[in-house]
């Protein structure tokens, strides 16, 4: 009966996946495992926590521009957790 759902495939050392979408859901985050990844940061190369994350999102029901910026700001907050902290 969910509208919204969170798979994660993670903890099954798997590091992408795309997800279905199941009736009446509409939309779907998969979410991949963490691993050790070599990123340029500052024009140096670092190796950083990273995991993959898609979206499937039902285009009758949601416009794909704000599915876009749905996992943009999830993005965000995974960066930088304590931003979710309240003031003070």
């Amino acid at each position: 009966g969910g509208t919204f759902t969170i798979s994660n495939m993670g903890t099954l050392d798997v590091e992408s996946f795309t997800a279905i979408i199941n009736v009446p859901e509409i939309a779907i985050l998969a979410v991949g495992r963490v691993t050790d990844k070599p990123v340029v940061i500052n024009g140096q190369i670092a190796v950083r926590k990273m995991m993959t994350a898609t979206l499937s999102a039902d285009h009758r029901v949601v416009d794909g521009v704000i599915a876009a910026r749905f996992l943009q700001k999830v993005k965000k907050l995974l960066e930088a957790p304590y931003s979710l902290a309240p003031p003070g």
